[in-house]
């Protein structure tokens, strides 16, 4: 049985030379409009044949950088300026954007883990279905922008998995590489399913993400690296021309063992920098129950060595949320000889 397509409709061409702006449309009945739409802007600038770049940002509404550096690029990109072809979405989740959430406001689902999406489920499904099949398609390369969000802050860096094709995971680590971000990491075993990037590399897409710090804010150091890394990414794969050298980045594995995740509830207080390097029995932190002050604190203790990648940001912590999340130095022969 064939699967119909979901509702999702794009109100441009893309494939129109020049610039083009429009956007993907989902229709979305609710109380304040009874044949309202989800709209998702899109610009398109073609210049000539050449490679096409999907850049995307606020699949999570509550993570910033990327919306402010693609918003720049689709109000500054000029077609003469390329080769090929650049299809932005500066925001891919407007309303949750707004609302500052990381989840719709519209049914609580996580964009970023209902790729392929489904044409048949709630509006963020069914826009996840639009984004899969009337973009995906066309692309050849991928850079969705990610951070931390309201809940984490990371070292910022370029953020990659690595399909099992070893061509295509050549081609991702060059990308991922080539953004130059002051750090690579490459989760080993993502826990993660459902994201974009996931069902980019299922597609042949070649695929990476960022994560830039957190904290539900932005900085002057983060928003430069990714649009410095975003320039020398299209450098690398054609659409612009050469950005220079590359800076020297440094590669981090994630492992399952580096996840350190609360055993209860309570308020953590950390006992380590990000950045830091640390040893697997050394003390994370300590975690205290704020109704019960005349209870000992619980040493939280890190299970693996490594270096602190990504710290949680809310002090109040409940069990299972990850309080602190390492990399560990590879080599680019190691991460490809899985």
């Amino acid at each position: 049985m064939t699967t119909q397509p979901g509702p999702a409709r794009l109100d441009i061409p893309l494939d129109r030379p020049g610039r083009t702006i429009g956007a993907l449309r989902l229709p979305w009945s609710h109380d304040r409009s009874a044949y309202g739409q989800i709209v998702i802007p899109i610009v398109v600038v073609q210049n000539g044949s050449g490679p096409t770049a999907l850049l995307t940002a606020g699949v999570h509404g509550d993570e910033y950088e990327g919306q402010i550096v693609l918003g720049r690029l689709a109000r500054a990109l000029r077609p003469e300026a390329i080769q090929g072809r650049v299809i932005i979405l500066p925001c891919a989740h407007p309303a949750a954007a707004l609302a500052g959430r990381r989840t719709s406001p519209f049914d609580g689902g996580n964009l970023a883990r209902l790729f392929p999406g489904d044409p048949h489920g709630g509006p963020t499904s069914q826009l996840a279905e639009g984004i899969s099949r009337l973009l995906l398609p066309e692309a050849d390369y991928l850079v969705d922008f990610h951070s931390g969000g309201s809940t984490l802050d990371y070292l910022p860096c370029a953020f990659g998995r690595l399909p099992s094709d070893t061509p295509l995971a050549n081609c991702v680590l060059d990308l991922l590489i080539a953004f130059g971000a002051p750090v690579t990491a490459v989760v080993r075993r993502p826990e993660a399913r459902g994201t974009l990037v996931a069902e980019a590399l299922e597609k042949g897409v070649v695929a990476m993400a960022t994560e830039l710090a957190g904290g539900g804010g932005v900085t002057k150091e983060t928003l430069d690296i990714a649009e410095q890394g975003l320039a020398r990414a299209l450098a690398h794969i054609g659409i612009l021309p050469p950005a220079g050298p590359t800076p020297q980045t440094r590669l981090l594995a994630i492992e399952a063992e580096h996840f350190l995740r609360s055993p209860g509830r309570g308020l953590f207080e950390p006992m380590f920098t990000l950045g830091q390097d640390v040893d697997a029995g050394a003390i994370a932190g300590r975690l205290s129950d704020p109704e019960r002050p005349e209870r000992p604190t619980e040493d939280i203790i890190f299970t693996a060595s490594g270096t602190v990648l990504c710290r949680r940001v809310p002090a109040m912590a409940e069990p299972g949320d990850v309080l602190v999340h390492l990399g560990k130095d590879i080599t680019r022969a190691e991460l490809l000889s899985r």
